[in-house]
């Protein structure tokens, strides 16, 4: 029927692909499972996704990466999942236009939320949250 939207799950782990694997197949999203910040720009160059959920542990200390990234995909849905939330860096997360910040600890169905409203996302949405839905939908 149309295009399968796709999802790039970048961590140097399992863990999340692990954790939202039932939910993703659940909503037909197509995943790619990466695990370094190389892998995953070189994927953006070559293909189009939807979202990007991106792992704090792979910024290290700063989220420069996310700007690089806006500038080869400008209108990407990135989440930013962190194990431990520091203000500056979710400033600086924020600072480069992300979607969402997800502190793990709050569970996977505030994730699954987030990506289920990235994938749903309008552009021509205005005002509110970066994640909610529009009150004109």
């Amino acid at each position: 029927m149309g295009t399968e939207k796709t999802i790039i799950i970048a961590e140097p782990t399992e863990t999340l692909v692990s954790e939202l694997r039932s939910f993703l197949a659940e909503i037909g999203l197509g995943v790619i499972h990466l695990k370094t910040l190389k892998e995953t720009l070189m994927t953006l160059q070559g293909r189009s996704v939807d979202v990007l959920l991106l792992d704090s542990s792979l910024l290290e200390v700063g989220c420069e990466f996310i700007s690089i990234i806006k500038g080869i995909e400008e209108n990407l849905r990135i989440i930013v999942c962190a194990e431990i939330n520091t203000p500056e860096f979710e400033g600086n997360a924020r600072q480069q236009g992300i979607f969402y910040y997800h502190i793990k600890a709050f569970g996977s169905q505030d994730l699954e939320m987030a990506i289920s409203n990235a994938i749903n996302y309008s552009p021509h949405h205005c005002g509110g949250s970066l994640y909610a839905p529009s009150r004109e939908d």
